[in-house]
């Protein structure tokens, strides 16, 4: 080949060469800018991924509006890459998702945003996303992006976010604050260098101040424990305490105050601030110190209780001086009960009050009086020697003896006092008590209206007493209650005519009891209503055996005035006549004159029924109580029984006989049935039969007799055939 051929053949391939070069970097350039245009659009891609989660997290949606159509475009973002959702709707059909009450202020800043009026268009306002969903709250902030020659808005952008939670929270803030302003009990907010904050009306009042003397005031002396001092280390050391301090004021008054403080921390666990709640105790404390007053307090007489009594007993003995005594006297009334019983609680109340200040008024400024309970008071002395106790107790038995006119009626007030001395009787409170207890037991056993001293050998008789009431509980149970039958005895015949049923208690621990120790005990304890309706049932079987044993024999029965009282007596006495088949004329029911001076018309008409069901009436013990002879004519009375002081000195007392004289001429003018009690010689007996007394009881013929001794002597000396008669 010839040399010019390979010169063409290598500038061809030359040429080809430089195309291809050209070519491979025309390519290269393309690649590169392909390259470039591919990263920037990769690059454009993820902003706009980052600006689509940004706005799905903020919970915002982006919405423009245009003028042209007058429609609102809605855009929500999704956290999956390019989801998205736009939604298309009329403007007016945007403002009618809003609550109604909205509306208005929405369509004002629109048309404000719209004209030029203001620069950015700003909202908060109500929306329904959906129908059934309830109303949330948005926050929507737009600007208008293009405007008309006329500076009209034509196209506006913005955003809107559901705010539902920060609006209930910002609600929440707004009620907390409100509830801080308002409340009643005083709030201050502290620093943590104990600088004031912040602090609600309550406790601007409490401690006296305005509002802009709050920076200033000085806390070290605010608050002040039992030490003068303010627990401030303790209280920025706890997150929690409560506690009862004094409040010191501006103007100087100390105020007694609960205080509650909360710690609140940072994150870092340091103290930030002291929220402190203060609540004004003073009310409170003046409240329960009158109710410990109260505590301490008779209501009704307003004396010194039984509590502070002892109290002020203790503390004396505790602090007795040696050349004084103390004397502690126990004061009773006796027969108080029938006075609650006859007049009313009212009355029993009046009478209380007025034995409590003449009580008081008999003493002096130093001694103790207080209200032990009940009809119960006692007295409290200090004394230079023992002679002087028994001078106070007779000025206190002769204050209560006076008349005291209650509710138209005119009362006395008799006591029975039991005296006890320190320390010649105990140095304990307790001991001395119980001593005195038991002496006024002793003043009450031995006629009342009196008083009695302590002597050792009462407490055995106390503790006996008490032991007595126990056993006496379940008498009627243990069949250890029995009668004993006193015959009574006919003058114009000289035979037995009926008999007066005794009570007799025989026990197995101290054996037979007797009725003057067990009665008042069983009339104390309320047991003799039960016991009297026992005694009735008895003397109805009695008299329906004795009548079938051809033998019209009268029987007498006591009534006490609480049995009067007792609504079932008369009840229980109609059935168990009814059930026994005996008259009710030949059961006699002999009340005292005690009865009738409580209260006289309740005993007339109360007697007054018993004696219109068929039963007798007698009047026990006549001519030792008052008035007797205004009871004669008043009361239904069927029989009169003489008391047996009456009898006892009739053989040397001339008086006595012209007394029993008068008595027995009194009761036949007036056609009442007499009885002699306590006939023991044959002169009292002539001398009963000269004044013409119908009945006798006593020694002189038989003393108190079982029934089965009574029944059996009967039938010994006079036989059925030759059966005694009934004298009336």
């Amino acid at each position: 080949m010839s040399e010019a051929l390979w010169q063409r053949r290598l500038d061809r391939e030359r040429q080809a060469r430089k195309t291809a070069e050209r070519l491979l970097t025309d390519k290269s350039r393309e690649l590169y800018q392909t390259t470039v245009d591919l990263q920037q659009a990769l690059a454009a891609s993820e902003n706009q991924r980052r600006l689509q989660l940004a706005l799905w997290g903020s919970g915002e949606l982006i919405w423009e509006w245009h003028a042209e159509d007058d429609l609102m475009r809605l855009h929500h973002f999704s956290s999956e890459p390019g989801v998205a959702l736009e939604e298309v709707l009329l403007w007016a059909d945007w403002i009618a998702r809003l609550h109604p009450d909205d509306r208005g202020n929405a369509l004002q800043a629109w048309e404000a945003h719209r004209c030029g009026r203001c620069e950015y268009y700003d909202l908060e306002f109500r929306m329904r996303r959906e129908p059934e969903q309830g109303w949330l709250w948005f926050r929507t902030q737009g600007r208008a992006v293009e405007r008309d020659a006329d500076g009209l808005a034509r196209r506006i952008t913005g955003t809107c976010k559901d705010i539902s939670r920060q609006h209930e929270a910002e609600e929440h803030l707004r009620l907390l604050a409100a509830a801080f302003a308002n409340n009643r009990d005083a709030n201050v907010v502290l620093a943590s260098d104990r600088h004031a904050l912040q602090a609600n009306a309550a406790f601007l009042e409490l401690v006296g101040i305005g509002a802009g003397e709050l920076p200033d005031l000085e806390l070290e002396r605010l608050l002040l424990d039992a030490d003068e001092q303010c627990p401030w280390d303790h209280l920025f050391a706890t997150d929690h305490w409560q506690g009862e301090l004094i409040c010191q004021r501006r103007d100087g008054q100390r105020i007694p105050v609960e205080l509650s403080s909360t710690l609140v921390r940072a994150r870092d666990r340091q103290a930030r601030h002291l929220v402190l709640s203060l609540r004004d105790i003073s009310e409170r404390r003046r409240a329960a110190d009158h109710l410990r007053h109260l505590a301490r307090l008779d209501v009704l007489t307003q004396l010194p209780n039984r509590l502070q009594f002892q109290e002020r007993l203790q503390r004396a003995l505790q602090h007795q001086h040696d050349d004084r005594c103390l004397a502690l006297l126990f004061v009773d009334l006796d027969d108080f009960k029938q006075v609650n019983d006859a007049f009313g609680h009212d009355v029993g109340d009046a009478l209380l009050q007025q034995v409590a200040t003449r009580l008081v008024r008999s003493l002096r400024q130093r001694d103790l009086v207080a209200r032990w309970g009940g009809d119960e008071f006692v007295v409290l002395l200090e004394l230079h020697c023992h002679d002087e106790v028994v001078l106070v107790a007779d000025k206190l038995i002769k204050a209560l003896n006076e008349p005291m006119e209650l509710a138209g009626h005119v009362l006395t007030a008799t006591p029975s006092i039991g005296i006890a001395l320190a320390p010649e009787h105990g140095n304990e409170a307790g001991e001395l008590l119980r001593h005195a207890d038991a002496a006024m037991y002793v003043a009450k056993r031995e006629g009342r209206n009196q008083y009695a001293l302590y002597r050792p050998e009462l407490s055995e008789q106390l503790l006996h007493r008490v032991k007595l009431a126990n056993l006496l509980r379940s008498a009627l149970e243990q069949h250890e209650l029995s009668l004993a039958l006193q015959p009574k005895i006919g003058m114009d015949g000289r035979q037995i005519v009926g008999a007066e049923a005794l009570l007799r208690w025989d026990t197995a621990a101290f054996g037979r009891v007797p009725p003057d120790v067990f009665i008042p005990i069983a009339e104390e304890l309320g047991l003799i209503v039960p016991i009297g309706h026992w005694l009735v049932r008895e003397a109805a079987t009695l008299l329906d055996d004795w009548h079938a044993r051809g033998w019209p024999l009268t029987l007498a029965i006591n009534l006490s005035a609480r049995q009067l009282h007792d609504e079932a007596l008369l009840p229980v006495l109609c059935e168990s006549m009814q059930r026994s088949g005996a008259s009710p004329a030949a059961l006699e029911l002999e009340v005292t004159e005690s009865i009738l001076l409580a209260d006289a018309d309740f005993a007339r008409a109360r007697l007054q029924a018993l004696r219109d069901a068929g039963f007798r009436i007698a009047l026990d013990d006549f001519g030792t109580g008052y008035s007797s002879l205004g009871y004669l004519k008043d009361l239904p009375l069927d029989r009169v029984k003489i008391d047996r002081s009456f009898i006892s000195d009739l053989e040397q007392s001339p008086r006595g006989r012209a007394l029993l004289s008068s008595i027995a001429g009194l009761c036949r003018a007036l056609s009442l049935q007499t009885t002699a009690e306590g006939v023991e010689t044959a002169a009292q007996l002539t001398l009963v039969e000269a004044e013409g007394i119908d009945e006798v009881q006593g020694y002189f013929y038989y003393p108190p007799l079982t029934v089965e001794a009574f029944n059996q002597l009967l039938e010994s000396k006079l036989g059925a055939q030759d059966a005694p008669g009934a004298n009336g």
